[in-house]
């Protein structure tokens, strides 16, 4: 039987923008600004066990605003999966995701930051929807003229699975990493991110606990317009 459903996504049109970035050590926040612009995503799905391997691609964006110490991200993506050669899978799916940041930055090239992902299988019984809290912290570095990257990394919690199952304090991390290039004098960004969700996921059918993790890498190219 599937377990509490989390809710269902329509489909949309999607939005990016890219992290205003700083220097270290003389980390500096830049000024308020709002970017937004499109990307293509690629993406690696794997549910239970290596042998359920999905490949897939679609489109996804991000918006972000900052604001002095505050800054927000709102990442949308829609990807078709589709079953890989070396698992034992047979049917494709739709994932469509939302995933919200809000950062406040700390010292140096560190921000804290706290937000949420909402991720909606379509076909529901072909994969798992899931939601969950997010928090942890972001480095930001500006490697060069006009180029900056960012790694990010946190855990999740609260996790919520449409066919049941539940994760440890400890058992659900994000990791990423996003990288620009300023392309047209600070107006035009050419944006790439990476994303990585791994959900220790247990559950159990009434005899005794059982291991079903899920696991996504994604990864976004594309560009921002940035105000």
């Amino acid at each position: 039987m599937r377990g509490r459903k989390v809710g269902r996504l329509d489909g949309w049109t999607v939005a990016t923008a890219v992290l205003c970035l700083s220097n270290l050590p003389t980390f500096q926040l830049s000024a308020q600004h709002v970017s937004v612009g499109p990307q293509i995503a690629f993406g690696d799905y794997r549910e239970v066990s290596s042998d359920l391997h999905y490949r897939g691609s679609g489109i996804a964006g991000k918006a972000t605003l900052q604001w002095k110490k505050f800054s927000a991200d709102l990442v949308l993506s829609k990807l078709k999966y589709k079953p890989s050669k070396d698992g034992t899978a047979t049917l494709e799916f739709d994932a469509s995701e939302v995933d919200v940041r809000l950062r406040y930055y700390i010292t140096g090239p560190v921000s804290g930051e706290l937000g949420f992902i909402h991720r909606t299988a379509d076909p529901e019984f072909e994969a798992q929807s899931v939601g969950a809290v997010t928090a942890g912290a972001r480095m930001a570095y500006l490697l060069g003229p006009g180029v900056r990257m960012a790694l990010n990394g946190g855990l999740m919690f609260g996790s919520k699975f449409s066919g049941g199952g539940s994760t440890s304090g400890l058992g659900a991390l994000n990791l990423g990493l996003g990288l620009t290039v300023d392309a047209w004098r600070g107006r035009v960004q050419v944006t790439s991110d990476y994303a990585f969700q791994r959900f220790s996921r247990k559950t159990d059918d009434g005899s005794a606990p059982l291991d079903a993790p899920i696991q996504q890498s994604l990864g976004r190219i594309g560009f921002a317009l940035v105000f």
